[in-house]
């Protein structure tokens, strides 16, 4: 039988590509493994390769384009994977594959399918199996059976019969020896040429804990389950030795909740040289453990600490204690294994003061160095098979609020998710004790402010007595006042702008931190002095997308030096230690650098938006200058701090961007 798995395909608010993950699915990589075993060819179709490599445009034509292409592989039958937010793919591919080729079959697994699947079913005549929870010991039977669709005797099965009834099997099918599953086909997808920086492998299943918020207990039965130590590091040596790999993302919800087995891993991968990065709790590791791991090669820790508020962690069952957390982030700092402290808000039970304790333990992390620690602040998004879910899912509510992972493609997906709302809950939010406008607002806020750069929002918040609740309810305010509630790059300048005066120091800071932030978008990583050929030689130079000029700017620079130097309890710079204002040249490369430039500078580099030759700009240069003395070097010098780029590198940088 040939097998067509499609990938989850996430709706994101924008065309960027970091939100479309090219990485294999580590759960389809393991079906195929035991589907092939059986000797069924497995073909694994992602979506988002597609998109993210401009091979589709990220519009509503795409469901038409995917399914030509899945048809175009000649399956005997097709299998979607799907997660709440990325459902509305899966439904509209689906429909249009059973009217195009109404005898193939059409599968669906994964924690959305597995949760609703009677719900789905009766709603979507396009599917005609669900595989529940875990399908690799179901799977190679229910192929086997396929034609006859005699399911009866497997279990966690839904599917039609020959008449069209709905029916199912009991059971939670569940994988108890993990390291008993054949090495998952990596070899599917083209790794070769997805530009990945590292590579994640399947260290486990399961999570004791019961966040209410949660599905993964769920959909994995709260059995904990870690792989050998030798399973791991040989997934890990193989990935190495096929494509080079030497940085992994080991992918388990929990990983450090069993320390023996951490250790025996720890004790087995030392010597390898790898880097890895796993999720963890910050109550599941001390001060011992993260040291052993450190030594061991691990570099970044998730944690998932999602609300600031005691009383917060209580009702969401998530049961940290938050006194701990600043100790484990600075020990594993200390450590230099970076951490990520991801919060959520949006409970439905949750108050301003709650909100306020969760924005300030942000803030806190945003004091941290940049490369040491990624603060996180997501919207509570409703899912199914969570204790939440089963509370509140009654009382959906819907504004078309976008995230990153919920977009409208096609001009009937908005009537489809509002005609199901469980369906399409991750659409959705609960009610909650506060305007939703507060929840969004907080969300919304972060992500403005922290484009500037850790140390820029962490010296911000001296203007607000070290609290990021404070500087967001200034914020929250302003935008009342102003009617603007719509969320685009330079908000945050604005406010500060509006609230300091574009005189103002940190407003100077603000303006560097956006236009290094969006330098860096531009993809320019080009190296001082590094720029394709020598200066002076008859080679094109442009312009590099790595550089502007900022007039009437503070020397940011020297600014960000005394600010490092403050004590923690100092409050702001006065006007008169933050100094004059000028003009510079930024230029961003492996670092941010700051020029103090004349501002006839931008004609001079104006003339480079299309490329030249350096001999041909210095002989007009020369012509127009008359009487003026012309530094006969400036464009060598140019050249030399990036700001010139030899085309060729110009192009690459721009094509890497894109």
């Amino acid at each position: 039988m040939r097998l067509i798995l499609v990938d989850n395909f996430v709706m994101p608010g924008s065309l960027d590509p970091d939100l479309f993950d090219v990485h294999p699915h580590l759960g389809l990589t393991s079906l195929a493994a035991v589907a092939a075993k059986d000797n069924h060819t497995v073909v694994v179709y992602d979506p988002k390769r597609e998109v993210r490599f401009g091979h589709h445009p990220y519009d509503g034509t795409l469901y038409e384009r995917v399914a030509v292409d899945i048809l175009r592989l000649r399956p005997d039958a097709v299998g979607f994977t799907t997660l709440s937010c990325s459902f509305i793919f899966a439904v509209r591919v689906a429909a249009l594959l059973k009217q195009r080729a109404p005898g193939i079959p059409i599968l669906l697994g994964g924690p959305h399918a597995t949760m609703l699947h009677r719900e789905i079913m009766d709603a979507y005549g396009q599917f005609d199996i669900i595989v529940r929870h875990e399908a690799e010991e179901t799977l190679p039977p229910l192929l086997a059976m396929l034609e006859t669709r005699k399911f009866d005797g497997i279990p966690g099965v839904t599917w039609r019969d020959g008449r069209g009834l709905l029916k199912t099997t009991p059971g939670l099918p569940k994988v108890e020896d993990l390291d008993s599953l054949p090495i998952p086909s990596y070899e599917l997808y083209p790794i070769t040429t997805l530009g990945l920086d590292l590579m994640r492998v399947e260290a486990g299943r399961g999570c004791p804990f019961v966040c209410t918020f949660c599905s993964t207990s769920t959909f994995f039965q709260r059995d904990y389950r870690l792989k050998s130590a030798e399973r791991i590091v040989h997934e890990m040596d193989l990935l190495h030795a096929r494509y080079g790999a030497t940085e992994f993302k080991l992918d388990h919800d929990l990983f450090t909740v069993n320390r023996r087995k951490v250790r025996e891993f720890c004790e087995t991968v030392q010597d390898r040289g790898y880097n890895w990065r796993v999720s963890a709790r910050t109550d599941c590791v001390d001060a011992d453990l993260l040291e052993t791991m450190a030594l061991a090669g691990c570099i970044g820790l998730y944690f998932g600490i999602e609300t600031g508020s005691p009383r917060m962690q209580r009702l969401a069952d998530k049961r940290l204690k938050l006194d701990g957390v600043t100790d484990i982030l600075n020990i594993a700092e200390n450590f230099g294994i970076e951490t990520t402290a991801s919060f959520i808000t949006g409970y439905p039970e949750e108050l301003q003061d709650d909100q306020d304790q969760t924005l300030d333990m942000l803030g806190a992390c945003f004091g941290r160095p940049q490369d040491a620690c990624t603060p996180q602040l997501h919207i509570l998004l409703p899912e199914p098979g969570t204790p939440m879910f089963s509370k509140h899912s009654a009382n959906l509510a819907y504004d078309g609020y976008v995230t990153k992972f919920n977009a409208c493609l096609f001009q009937g997906d908005r009537s489809e998710v509002l005609a199901h709302p469980k369906l399409y809950s991750t659409y959705y939010y609960y009610p909650a004790a506060m305007p939703r406008e507060r929840y969004v607002l907080a969300v919304d806020a972060v992500d403005a402010l922290r484009t500037v750069g850790h140390q820029i929002l962490n010296y911000a918040l001296r203007f607000f007595r070290g609290r990021l609740s404070l500087l967001i309810a200034a914020f929250r305010d302003w935008l009342a006042s102003n009617g603007a509630l719509a969320a685009k790059p330079d908000l945050a300048l604005e406010f500060i702008t509006a609230r300091f005066s574009a005189s103002h120091h940190l407003t100077s800071l603000f303006r560097y931190g956006l236009a290094v932030s969006v330098l860096k978008q531009a993809g320019t990583a080009l190296r001082s002095g590094d720029n394709g050929a020598p200066s002076g030689q008859q080679a094109p130079y442009a312009r590099s997308p790595g550089s502007c000029i900022l007039t009437e700017l503070h020397d940011c620079g020297a600014l960000l030096e005394r600010i490092s130097a403050l004590p923690a309890t100092a409050g702001p710079l006065s006007a008169r230690d933050a100094g004059q204002r000028g003009c510079y040249l930024l230029v961003v490369q492996q670092r941010s650098v700051l020029y103090r430039v004349d501002p006839e500078l931008e004609i001079i580099l104006d003339l480079f938006e299309t490329p030249q030759h350096l001999t041909d700009v210095m002989r007009f240069l020369h012509d127009i200058a008359s009487d003026t003395e012309l530094d006969d070097h400036l464009l060598d010098r140019l050249v030399d701090i990036g700001a010139l780029v030899h085309h060729a590198d110009q192009r690459a940088s721009l094509n890497a961007a894109s």
